[in-house]
């Protein structure tokens, strides 16, 4: 295994587990938000050649603990195992396993800089993102070869909505470590500032360079799903689809590429399929956002049982661990304001995320909480937040359309709508017909 391709392999760090937005949606509420696997410059020991998958690492780095319960280095090595599961599986569970690993090997080796790092990755997943900050500082100005924790500051800064010093660190990033991951990041980036071309042109870079490198199975399909995210977020289906298919191959019964897959068919109409797609997605990891996406086809089909099966489904995800009410607080917020149920308690969930948590799309989901909750006066304060990166996603366009058309602002509701299927005619199985609808009322409207 070259270094170049051990240092990929470990960068990849925060862009996929979190029920945050960043690539997919560009991550709206896709799954939690984990990042891709990224960690340059933290050098330690490689697994025994010829092991392949994330199962055989753990095994192996338990059994050389086992042998010697002082070696904080393999239990920092097991932690990283634990996080590749997580990302693997959307078990949140195993960050919880991961942490009390690192945290073990903490207490045998307090100043070890590779596990401080993978801590703050951890940190980070489990949307501690300030607490994430403030370890990968610490971790950056001891040890400035430590990328991984470079990587985490830019990422939690993202998260808290520090959009200019995340800018900064991302090109510090490209400067020391040029790869796939970051072009992941800076994909991301590019998005948020509505450029979702060159965000493209990246993520596609992206892919050339860890083929490039050879990565293969869930390292390599993540960087397909994420460019099929883009090309449907753009209104691409079927370049979309084509995406989520070779993460498919690169990564067997990847839940995250059977969900985009799930996606894509029912924008199509196929919902035989989609149902498909998204039941084999649920069997593996049932997270919230992909619940009640089969639970809106269930309701399109017109089976009531089993899409209140669903939906029931999603509400008692958010009650069974503290942690999935942290890292799916977003996606709960949504779902709850999506499909009118609970309308306080999305709200109080939104504020709460707000509080913690200042990115675009935290101004967003309060927004379509406050919108909700008839409150439009002040959602449209909110919006104004969600937008001011001038980010080209269909989903901010419409809450705002229809923020401003509750608000009797029919000009500014028909312009935002408009764009929101401009964008996206797709965007939302359930939501982009009420724009369509909406946006057919307002031009009868005008008419008389």
């Amino acid at each position: 295994m070259t270094y170049r391709k051990i240092i990929l392999m470990l960068i990849a760090a925060l862009v996929i587990i979190g029920g945050s937005h960043g690539l997919s949606r560009m991550n709206r509420a896709a799954s939690p938000s984990t990042p891709a696997s990224v960690s340059v410059g933290l050098e330690g020991p490689v697994p025994a050649p010829g092991m392949k998958t994330t199962d055989e690492m753990i095994k192996f780095w338990q059994a050389r603990f086992e042998r010697d319960p002082r070696d904080f280095i393999s239990l920092t090595f097991l932690g990283d195992a634990f996080i590749r599961k997580a990302r693997e599986t959307g078990d949140v569970t195993e960050y919880e396993r991961a942490d009390a690993t690192l945290q073990k090997a903490l207490k045998l080796h307090p100043n070890y800089e590779v596990a401080q790092a993978y801590l703050s990755v951890v940190q980070y997943v489990k949307h501690d993102f300030l607490g994430a900050l403030d370890l990968a500082n610490q971790v950056y100005a001891a040890h400035p070869n430590a990328i991984q924790a470079l990587a985490t500051i830019g990422d939690a800064q993202l998260e808290l909505g520090r959009y200019t010093e995340a800018e900064t660190t991302y090109e510090q990033l490209n400067k020391k470590a040029p790869s796939a991951p970051v072009y992941t990041r800076l994909a991301r980036l590019a998005w948020l500032h509505g450029q979702p071309t060159d965000a493209l042109n990246l993520m596609q870079q992206a892919i050339a360079d860890s083929d490039e490198t050879g990565l293969s199975g869930e390292n390599s399909a993540w960087y397909h799903f994420q460019l099929g995210e883009l090309y449907f977020n753009t209104g691409q289906l079927e370049k979309a689809d084509a995406q989520y298919a070779v993460a498919l191959k690169a990564f067997d019964n990847y839940y995250l590429a059977l969900a985009g897959r799930g996606k894509v068919h029912a924008a199509q109409g196929d919902y035989n399929d989609a149902i498909k797609f998204y039941e084999e997605a649920v069997r593996i990891i049932p997270q919230p956002d992909m619940l009640a996406a089969l639970g809106d086809l269930y309701t399109l089909t017109g089976d009531s049982v089993k899409a209140k099966q669903e939906y029931d489904t999603v509400e008692f995800i958010g009650k069974l661990q503290a942690i999935n009410q942290v890292i799916y607080n977003r996606q709960l917020a949504l779902f709850y304001a999506n499909h009118n149920r609970n309308l306080e308690k999305s709200l109080i969930m939104a504020q709460k995320e707000l509080e913690n948590r200042k990115d675009i799309y935290a101004y967003d989901t309060d927004a379509w909480a406050l919108y909700k909750n008839k409150r439009y006066s002040e959602a449209a304060e909110m919006m104004k937040h969600a937008m001011e990166l001038g980010t080209r996603d269909a989903m901010l366009y419409y809450h705002a359309g229809m923020i401003y058309q509750s608000l009797g602002e029919d000009k500014q509701a028909e312009q935002m709508l408009s764009q929101a299927l401009a964008i996206n005619p797709h965007f939302d199985l359930m939501q982009a017909p009420i724009a369509r609808r909406s946006l057919s009322d307002l031009y009868i409207q005008a008419k008389n």
